[in-house]
């Protein structure tokens, strides 16, 4: 590649992607720039005749002009429409009385843009001599310059949207600006001539008017510019079995045999391609096809219909006789039928694969129906199979992407009657390719998935013995013969004509059915489908076998394989192109194929075409080869093409692409990382946005559109000015910024902040500066300083500042702001918290008042609310508010409630493990002993220890420790004491704050089991919902202390033991509220007092006489040492 052409660098399937993301913004942007251009641009090969009026192009003898209004006649001319018609032939073109408007629909594969084409008269009495463009600019050999963003590279032949998006842009903008001499508001009318038309529509002249005059470009219009519109070419590819032309690359023409050839044109290179319609089949015994090229014909039916633009849609009838039938044999219907479609790397599916299933009604046929998700089937005799049943399926939505299994609503792949295992491959993956191959092209029984290789393929083996195929056509492949090897396969070492690595995507199918009567399928599958096809892909297509030959097949090969009958059925058909060749294996070069292609190179050549794209080169060549005999109109043309290099390359530098230093400051990406641009107002970056995207698609090199030189220029003029208007100045932080103020401070002296107030007020404005998250809005690196009288002053990374007054962030402290009124340890207990009673409310006050003897200043007053809220006035008026939820409680049934404990202990065997007849004996008796006593509802149970829980309608609780209302047996029959009996247990000073002392949380619990095991060493401490502990000994003797002694709710003041004891029950039989058990085992009551009667034992009255005998002789000697002192 030359150095001064565009230098693409970038990887080429990605290079384009601005382009094809923005055509909607390049149309926006078209009308945002104004540009209200003449009517002197040709877009080549777009849907409709498009017609421009130009002044400065000399057509050859034999050239009919259309629409010219500066056109020299030679002799033997014919003007359409001139007033100096005899018209004997008929004049459809251009008369005022037809006012011809045609309609195109333009078909692309993300855009069906309509656009009406009004074609006008031509002019009499043109003179060449009046060009406009006959002055040469010179050129020197540009310097490729720019950054990585701005540099426009060749996008790769191989950016298929890159290639429409790249020619609708363009399009969109022109017609948006009325350009090319396009009808903008559809009332535009051509000028008929008038003179001598005799208004019969035909011309006098030797002409026949059906262009059979003009060179193999067939056609011209009014610039001279081999259009071959969109439209011709589509409507002669469709009439050859070629396809159209997808980025101006490639026209269809007729040869000097007769036959229309393809010629795609990149960078100055010519590719011939002619129609493929090929038959093979798979080889027999004899290792000839086995089925010739009719039987395949009777078997798969291939059709297509050109869209435009590149675009085709196919349509594969596979069985069209409902059931497989060679040439002129019998029917038979299907029995696991494989059948599938393989397309080459230049054509891609747009949107959906239809297929059509139809079936005989009459003929029943056993189907294979799979169960979701399983490799099992199930045959199923379907009756009277539906006529016509319709599947489909989205490439890129309804393939699973490791295995290639089509599921999807349309088209599943399980529980379907009609086909078994639809598979897709492309060589996407490293699994696809293989599947691919080992499907397709392998000679062998393949039932194993690639993906894993051990998942069998849905419906068994899936194998197509491609690569075994023979030519079965006689003449069907240029450079080759009937009985040659298909496939060139290196991967299967097969050295045929075809490279299997053209294929890059596959659809397989299965059908149902097995041999014999009632149990084959008869039905034909009809599969339809778009592409879009890459002309700049097809010519990089691999050739065929090693050696000299040089075939090159492009389209698709829809396949059959199938054994049935005790018969193999191997056939294919390829539909679509291949490279012209000679009889001996030569490629056709398109200088020796069509008339005066060779003429032109001369001419090209003193052409520059550094900055042309590939676009425009090819309608200079086609103008070029229209005009071959007339030396005047090539030079003129010659003088257009250097001209409208130099506007090229001007347009280029509007967004700094070549020259050195002059533009740099022009490039995208520098222009996009200044402050004009990115502090400019939105409109005026999307102003520049939108023309600097119509300009780098029209200097791509591969992908640009055609355009001519005004439009060129214009478009440049465009790009200018919308940089000029980037006029973005950077604001300052402070500019941006505006930060928040946070609630005042306290303070003792607003005018002299001691340095811990300013710290607060510089906390203060960051957090008030800090989002939901904790982080700053503020930007990285500011800084808050505050002053003596509380100005806060924020300093941003750019060194401007906000300043924030001191009277918004501090105020003179009050009483409030310095007193902290304490809260009581102890709740007061109310009937109702949102309505104490004024002895309640005393209460309350009284608590606080005791609470904060000395934190309150002298005169401050204490009020509380009905609901135990309680405020604090100060004497300056502030105030504090204490919430009544931190003051007062519900009182519960267990606050008015003490249970009584019975008088009678139940004798157990074991005390720590009770059976259920001594627990029922145990609540017997304490339900007895509490007949009236508690509130309706309470329910009694008793555990394993006989500690038993009294719990209230309300869920508050009261506890009575088994050792009150059970004794051991054995205490009785022996005096030998357990381990329980020996040991008082230990409780901690501090209760463990709760948040609900009657279901402790896990972590509660075992903070209150720790607490108890490190006070009692050798025990065993297990806590209970309700607080309650159980230390078991060593000799299995366990001791219980009540949850009230060892727990306490947050916020309950008393949070220390009190270790009071249980009233004597012979007193009164109930529990002292207070503390709710002793916390000692039945073996151990406390020393000093029975069990039950609470009377002293002898050995406590005799250690009592003797206690006070020995206080009497102590005080009688102190009396003596006082004394003596």
């Amino acid at each position: 590649m030359k150095k001064n052409r565009i230098d693409f660098k970038e990887k080429r399937r990605y290079a384009i992607k601005k382009v094809s993301g923005k055509t909607a913004s390049v149309f926006i942007g078209a009308t945002i720039f104004g540009i209200i251009l003449s009517s002197n641009l040709s877009i080549v090969n777009t849907k409709a005749d498009t017609v421009s009026n130009t002044t400065a192009t000399t057509i050859s003898n034999d050239q009919t002009s259309e629409t010219s209004n500066v056109v020299t006649l030679g002799n033997n001319q014919k003007a359409e429409s001139s007033a100096s018609n005899n018209a004997t032939g008929k004049v459809q073109q251009n008369s005022a009385s037809n006012d011809a408007t045609e309609k195109v629909q333009q078909n692309s594969a993300s855009n069906d843009a309509t656009e009406k084409v009004q074609q006008s008269s031509a002019s009499n009495n043109a003179t060449a001599n009046n060009s406009t463009e006959a002055a040469t600019t010179s050129q020197s050999a540009p310097e490729t310059q720019g950054s990585a963003d701005t540099d426009i590279r060749s996008l790769d032949i191989r950016s298929l949207t890159a290639i429409s998006a790249a020619k609708l842009a363009t399009m969109n903008l022109m017609q948006t600006n009325g350009i090319n001499g396009t009808d903008t508001d559809g009332n535009a009318t051509g000028t008929s001539g008038t003179g001598t038309n005799t208004g019969t529509g035909t011309d006098n002249g030797t002409g026949t008017g059906t262009y059979k005059d003009r060179s193999a470009a067939v056609t011209v219009n009014p610039d001279n510019i081999n259009t071959q519109p969109a439209k011709e070419n589509q409507k002669l590819a469709n009439e050859h079995n070629l396809s159209s032309s997808d980025n101006y690359s490639s026209n269809i023409y007729k040869g000097t045999d007769g036959k229309y050839y393809k010629i795609i044109t990149i960078y100055g290179n010519d590719y011939v391609y002619r129609a493929a319609d090929i038959q093979a089949s798979g080889a027999n015994w004899r290792n000839y096809p086995k089925q010739t090229a009719e039987d395949t014909k009777n078997n798969i039916s291939i059709s297509k219909e050109d869209l435009g633009n590149g675009q085709t849609r196919w349509t594969v009838v596979f069985f069209p006789n409902k059931g497989l039938q060679n040439y002129h044999s019998t029917l038979n219907g299907l029995s696991n039928a494989k059948f599938g479609i393989a397309l080459t790397s230049d054509y891609q599916i747009v949107g959906n694969v239809d297929m059509d299933v139809i079936s005989d009604p009459k003929q029943s046929f056993v189907s294979h129906t799979f169960k979701d998700n399983s490799n099992r089937a199930t045959d199923i005799p379907v009756q009277n199979p539906s006529p016509e049943v319709k599947f489909s399926f989205n490439p890129k939505t309804d393939v699973d992407p490791n295995t290639g299994l089509i599921n999807s609503e349309t088209m599943p792949a399980y529980n379907n009657q009609y086909l078994q295992g639809p598979y897709y491959f492309t060589t996407a993956t490293s699994a696809g390719t293989n599947n691919l191959w080992q499907t397709y092209f392998k000679d062998a029984d393949e039932r194993k998935n690639a993906y894993d290789g051990t998942t069998p393929y849905l419906g068994g083996n899936h194998d197509f013995h491609f690569n075994t195929f023979k030519i079965a056509n006689e003449t069907g492949v240029d450079g080759a013969k009937y009985n040659d090897p298909l496939i060139y396969d290196t991967r299967g070492g097969v050295n045929g004509v075809f490279s299997s690595d053209n294929f890059n995507q596959a659809m397989e199918f299965k059908s149902q059915g097995y041999t014999g009567n009632g149990q084959s399928q008869f039905s034909s599958y009809v599969i339809s489908f778009t592409t879009q096809h890459t002309d700049s892909h097809e010519v990089e297509l691999t050739t065929g076998s090693t050696g000299s030959k040089n075939q090159q097949f492009s389209g698709i090969s829809a396949n059959i394989y199938s054994f049935q009958n005790d018969y193999t059925s191997k056939m294919s058909s390829l539909y679509g192109e291949q490279r012209a060749l000679d009889p001996a294996g030569a490629l056709v070069e398109a200088k020796k194929i069509i008339p005066h292609w060779g003429d032109v190179k001369p001419y090209m050549d003193k052409i520059k075409q550094d900055y042309l794209n590939n676009a425009q080169i090819n309608v200079l060549r086609n103008k070029i080869l229209n005009n071959i005999t007339d030396p005047g109109a090539l030079n003129n043309i010659v003088n257009e093409g250097n001209s409208l290099n130099g506007a090229m390359k001007k347009l280029g530098n509007s967004i700094g692409q070549y020259d050195d230093g002059s533009f740099a400051d022009h490039k995208e990406d520098t222009t996009k990382a200044s402050d004009r641009y990115k502090y400019a107002s939105p409109d005026k970056q999307e102003a520049y946005d939108n023309a600097t995207e119509v300009t780098k698609a029209l200097i791509n090199k591969d992908t640009g559109t055609y355009a001519d030189q005004t439009t060129v220029e214009k478009l440049t003029t465009a790009e200018n000015n919308a940089w000029s208007a980037l006029d973005g100045v950077k604001s300052t932080d402070a500019e941006k910024t505006t930060p928040k103020v946070p609630a005042k401070e306290p303070v003792a002296d607003t005018s002299n902040l001691t340095d811990g107030e300013k710290a607060k007020v510089q906390k203060n404005v960051e957090d008030a500066n800090k989002d939901e998250n904790g982080k700053s809005t503020l930007p990285d690196g500011t800084t808050v300083t505050v002053g003596d009288d509380g100005t806060a002053t924020v300093t941003y990374p750019d060194k401007t500042t906000d300043t924030i007054q001191g009277s918004d962030l501090v105020r003179p402290a009050t009483d409030a702001d310095k007193t902290t009124p304490s809260v009581p340890d102890d709740k007061v207990t109310v009937k109702d918290p949102s309505h104490l009673t004024d002895s309640e409310k005393d209460q309350v006050k009284t608590n606080v008042t005791d609470a904060n003897k000395d934190n309150l200043p002298s005169g401050s007053q204490i009020t509380v609310g009905n609901d135990g809220t309680t405020t604090v006035t100060y004497p300056d008026g502030s105030k504090d508010t204490i919430p009544g939820s931190d003051l007062v409680r519900q009182s519960t049934d267990a606050d008015k409630t003490t249970p009584s404990v019975p008088e009678t202990k139940v004798p157990v065997a074991d005390p720590s493990h009770l059976t259920d007849s001594e627990k029922d004996q145990v609540k017997t008796n304490v339900t007895d002993a509490n007949k009236d006593n508690l509130p309706s509802g309470s329910q009694i149970t008793v555990g394993n220890d006989g500690t038993t829980t009294v719990t209230y309608p309300d869920g508050s609780k009261d506890t009575i420790p088994g050792d009150k209302v059970l004794e051991g047996k054995s205490d009785v029959k022996s005096d030998a004491k357990s381990d329980a009996d020996k040991n008082e247990p230990k409780e901690p000073g501090d209760k463990v704050k709760v948040d609900d002392p009657n279901k402790l949380t896990d972590s509660e619990k075992e903070e209150l089991s720790n607490n108890l095991e490190k006070l009692n060493p050798g025990t065993v401490v297990t806590i209970a919902d309700d607080g309650i502990a159980t230390l078991t000994y060593s000799d299995g003797s366990t001791n219980t202390i009540p949850g009230s002694q060892l727990v306490t709710a947050k916020g309950n003041g008393n949070t220390t033991n009190s270790n009071v004891k249980v009233t004597p029950t012979n007193t009164n039989n109930k529990i002292n509220k207070d503390n709710n058990s002793l916390g000692k085992n039945t073996a151990n009551a406390k020393a000093g007092e029975l069990p039950q009667t609470g009377e002293t034992n002898d050995s406590q009255k005799l250690s009592v006489i003797g206690m006070a005998l020995m206080g009497i002789l102590g005080l009688f000697g102190l009396g003596k040492k006082r004394k003596k002192d």
